[in-house]
C-alpha cells in the first residue's frame, strides 16, 4: 500500500503530523522544525479510521507521535488484517 509507505516515511522525517478530515478523504501533513515535510491523502477507510483515533483533535505530537512512530509496525499490520478480513467476508 502506497499510503503506508509515506506513512512510515512522514514518521521517520518529521516531529509532528497534522490530520484534516476532506470530502475525498483523510489530509496527512508531516511537520518538522515548523515546515511541511509531506502531505498527502488517504483514502483507504481502514487507515482512516486507524489514524483518525492517534491523536487529540487532529494533531500527533509529543508522547502520541513517538507512540505512532514506535508501533509503526502493529499499524500496519491492524490495517493489513481488516483490509484482508473485510475482503474475504
Amino acid at each position: 500500500m502506497e499510503e503506508l509507505d509515506r506513512l512510515k516515511k512522514g514518521l521517520e522525517n518529521s516531529q509532528t503530523m497534522v490530520l484534516k478530515n476532506c470530502e475525498n478523504g483523510l489530509t496527512c501533513s508531516f511537520i518538522k522544525y515548523g515546515l511541511v515535510q509531506d502531505n498527502f491523502l488517504v483514502k483507504d477507510e481502514e487507515l482512516k479510521n486507524a489514524l483518525s483515533q492517534t491523536g487529540v483533535n487532529g494533531i500527533v505530537e509529543g508522547n502520541n507521535f513517538e507512540r505512532l512512530r514506535n508501533n509503526y509496525g502493529w499499524l500496519s499490520v491492524r490495517v493489513k488484517t481488516r483490509k484482508l478480513l473485510k475482503e474475504l467476508a
